[in-house]
């Protein structure tokens, strides 16, 4: 089954994404960490470019489903990108990476999404990082934000390959031809056989055994798939067994017999490919698997290398054991052979049946000796032969001692790589389970006991938006007595009893300057939305976020500062909310009573959010402000 791109892929799809150029980036979106999409107002339409997972690029079919609030990653991309032109979407050599070009003025960015190695993806001006999602180093290379960008190393390119440079790569190759078309010529396994299958080749005929007239046709065949693949798209998915296991942009002579699904293009086949894979077993991490392979083949060589010491030993002591018998045979023989040549040699050697092969180049032969093969310099003494032998067993344990010092290393790069990968798993669940983000979370808010929604403005700009759009006739309005305190509305809070009233200024109370103050009680009041009114009385001014409140306020005092954070059911979906006790522990069997402290939010954020497996953001969004200390826990663990 497929599980990312291939260079095929990305040339098919660079054609497909020609359709964004002369457009302009409207808004780019980033979440759950590995997700990314730039929207463009192209010529013909606005285009949605999807980054999914850091592996699948396209254009996607329709709007996905995307967050209402920004990352910082998709806030720093949008400050220096949007409204730039889309000069040029090309493909690097035949690597997989995807370039864009962007240029406003005197501006010029180039966005590099790199599709192998776990996936990234890179903005560049001047040849400088200025961001990237993941930040990585290599022995030849560093990506972070602030150095120079350097490609990786480059391998054969295929592209610009003439027939005169592809003749001479096969033609030198030791290999087979599958394993030449797919490494030395670079154009990866998958095609490297269907390049063999187009023209009738066995895929393990050696490259050197290969004709004038194969070499060719293999060649023909390689630029027909480019052809096709750049110029004549034929999107198709294709069901093995009633699984889906691959998607293709072109038709393969591999996939013949086999049920196949055709789409309009390679996007629209990839967006449904990637929606209805399965994922029912975790993939072994590349790095990993090349590692373990590495492994075997070094243990199996050390192996070999120790096995041929200890026979070339067993040798030497063999003709010791027969001394008097090899001694009289290697005198006899020298003299026989001397003089001769080596075709005369061989036929000498004929009658004699303990000499099972002879090579007169070398003056070698090997002989039965004590029911052992030995191998004999037929021009040294007995001694001169044992110390021959010895000094081979010698050169092979040296060889051995080499390869278990590569192995040692490849040891510890394999238990380096499987602990990374572990922490990478158990940091992509938690990414993985993001909750569903609505409306009313570009505020604070909470349900309370009874049902109701509350929201709260986060800074004085969203205050006024909160009064001027959410206040109307049918809610309350509630605000701590205390200057720095947030607008609060409970939606439909005519029907809101006394109780439901003391959450609201509970949590109005919980989120003003009181929390970081370190008090442990507080006031807070309620008020109808007539009362609420943004005109002052001659000579006061009411600045932006806050308001006049005219008439009666229902006080309610002794308010406790405490606010929970569990997990709630919301619209048949898991929610995490932050918000009084009372409301809290009414709707969740999960969750903890925080109040002001000492700690940093940012810790009690970071082991909230590894508890109840959601993004970091999603649980320091909804915080009080100001620093925090866990007082109780229930039904949940955290990490200390």
């Amino acid at each position: 089954m497929k599980d990312e791109m291939n260079a095929f892929d990305i040339l098919a799809m660079t054609s497909e994404l020609q359709a964004i150029v002369g457009g302009y980036v409207d808004k780019i979106f980033h979440w759950d960490k590995r997700n990314v999409l730039l929207r463009v107002n192209s010529p013909d339409g606005r285009k949605e470019v999807l980054l999914k997972d850091l592996k699948w690029l396209y254009i996607a079919p329709g709007k996905p489903d995307i967050p209402d609030i920004p990352s910082e990653f998709a806030v720093n991309l949008r400050k220096h990108l949007s409204n730039l032109r889309v000069v040029k979407v090309s493909q690097r050599e035949f690597d997989r990476i995807v370039l864009i070009d962007l240029e406003r003025a005197e501006a010029k960015y180039q966005l590099i999404i790199e599709l192998f190695s776990g996936g990234n993806l890179i903005l560049v001006s001047e040849g400088k990082i200025l961001n990237s999602i993941i930040s990585r180093k290599w022995r030849h290379r560093e990506v972070r934000p602030g150095v120079e960008y350097a490609f990786p190393q480059t391998k054969f390119n295929p592209r610009n390959m003439d027939y005169g440079s592809f003749s001479q790569t096969v033609a030198a190759s030791s290999s087979d031809a599958v394993r030449t078309l797919a490494t030395e010529i670079n154009i990866g396994g998958q095609y490297a056989e269907e390049a063999c299958l187009r023209a009738g080749i066995m895929k393990n005929t050696k490259a050197a055994e290969l004709t004038e007239e194969n070499i060719r046709t293999l060649y023909d065949q390689i630029e027909l798939m480019f052809s096709e693949a750049q110029n004549s798209i034929s999107a198709r998915e294709i069901i093995i067994n009633e699984e889906l296991e691959d998607v293709s942009p072109i038709p393969l002579k591999q996939h013949e017999g086999f049920e196949t699904v055709q789409y309009e293009n390679f996007s629209t086949a990839i967006h449904h490919y990637v929606q209805n894979i399965r994922n029912d077993e975790p993939q072994e991490d590349k790095e990993v698997s090349r590692l373990k392979r590495l492994y075997t083949r070094q243990k199996e060589a050390i192996d070999a290398q120790l096995a041929v010491a200890e026979d070339y030993s067993k040798q030497a002591e063999a003709i010791y054991s027969q001394y008097s018998d090899v001694d009289a045979f290697l005198k006899k023989f020298s003299k026989i052979v001397e003089g001769k040549t080596w075709d005369e040699i061989r036929e000498t050697v004929k009658p004699h049946s303990v000499i099972s092969e002879i090579d007169p180049k070398n003056h070698t032969m090997k002989v039965t000796v004590a029911e052992r093969q030995v191998l004999l310099d037929y021009t040294l003494s007995i001694e001169g032969n044992a110390n021959m032998l010895y000094s081979l067993s010698k050169d092979a344990r040296a060889k051995a001692k080499g390869a278990q010092d590569a192995l040692a290393d490849t040891e510890k790069k394999l238990a380096k790589r499987v602990k990374e990968t572990e922490k990478d798993a158990s940091n992509s669940k938690t990414a993985a389970v993001k909750t569903k983000e609505y409306w009313f979370e570009r505020y604070k808010w909470f349900i309370t006991s009874n049902g109701h929604l509350v929201i709260a403005g986060r800074d004085a700009h969203s205050n006024d938006k909160l009064v001027k759009k959410h206040l109307k006739a049918t809610e309350k309005f509630a605000h701590a007595d205390i200057h720095g305190a947030p607008s609060t509305v409970i939606v439909n809070g005519a029907e809101a009893d006394e109780e439901e009233m003391e959450e609201v200024c509970a949590f109005a109370l919980s989120h003003s300057k009181a929390w970081m103050t370190g008090a442990q009680e507080g006031t807070a009041y309620w008020v109808l939305p007539d009362q609420v009114s943004k005109m002052p009385q001659s000579g006061e001014f009411v600045p932006r976020g806050a308001f006049v409140i005219r008439g009666k306020r229902n006080y309610i005092y002794h308010l406790p500062l405490e606010l929970a954070v569990g997990e709630i059911e919301y619209e048949g979906g898991r929610k995490i909310m932050c918000g009084p006790v009372k409301s809290v522990s009414s709707k969740s069997s999960r969750y903890v009573v925080i109040v002001p402290g000492k700690t940093d939010a940012g810790k009690i954020s970071s082991k909230l959010s590894k508890a109840f497996a959601v993004p970091e953001e999603e649980i320091s969004r909804i915080l009080p402000p100001g620093k925090i200390e866990i007082g109780s826990i229930h039904g949940i663990e955290l990490e200390e």
